[in-house]
């Protein structure tokens, strides 16, 4: 939650001073609606995700999304078919500038700082190759996992007031992995326990990109 005040107190400043600001606007229509079914964003976590963004300035633009984790989505990426019953959500929230640009041209580029918070369950199986009987590992990890990015988009209408909205940047992450030591099976050692089932935290880099498809109204 620490890291989401500030960017909440940017975007209460933020519109502010739009108020007093020229009132025109990116587009025509101040609000957009959008929908995501590309897992581009974090493969791993993969999910649909929903999206309202309001215009209230000539130049900026705040979006807030949910996703709701898809566990088929999820399955497309497990080759090894080790997870499954994986559920959760990912909350955002992203602050755009538009760039100056010619009112002529349809295509409207921006800079955006976007932050995401995401809690996610998911069950590990794994199974022994060697014992006699195929015992079964089976673990409940539960992670969150917080990340800043700071991307760069184009926002594209195609048809009436439908518009694509392409963005991608780097950013960081952090993540907190939590679990648990009940699995069937005893044929680990002790140490193949610890490394595989302890929980950890991290901090890493991390790039991600956005495809969504939205409607303005």
């Amino acid at each position: 939650m620490k890291y989401i005040v500030p960017v909440l107190l940017l975007f209460a400043c933020t519109v502010a001073h739009a108020q007093n600001v020229s009132k025109n606007t990116i587009f025509p229509h101040r609000n957009q609606l959008k929908f995501s079914l590309f897992p581009l964003h974090d493969p791993i976590n993969s999910g649909l995700e929903f999206s309202y963004e309001r215009q209230y300035s000539e130049r900026w633009a705040t979006q807030l999304a949910f996703t709701v984790l898809s566990n088929g989505l999820h399955e497309l990426f497990d080759t090894e078919k080790e997870y499954h019953g994986f559920k959760g959500h990912r909350i955002s929230i992203e602050q755009k500038w538009f760039y100056p640009g010619r009112r002529e041209r349809q295509i409207r580029r921006y800079f955006s700082l976007d932050v995401n918070r995401l809690e996610a369950h998911t069950i590990r199986t794994t199974y022994s190759d060697t014992a006699p009987v195929n015992p079964v590992d089976r673990m409940n990890i539960d992670r969150t996992t917080v990340s800043v990015n700071f991307k760069y988009g184009l926002e594209i209408p195609v048809k009436k007031r439908f518009l694509l909205d392409l963005s991608a940047g780097p950013g960081v992450k952090f993540r907190k992995v939590f679990n648990d030591k009940n699995y069937v099976g005893g044929w680990r050692s002790d140490w193949d326990v610890d490394k595989i089932f302890a929980p950890g935290k991290e901090s890493t880099g991390n790039f991600v990109v956005s495809v969504k498809i939205g409607y303005m109204f």
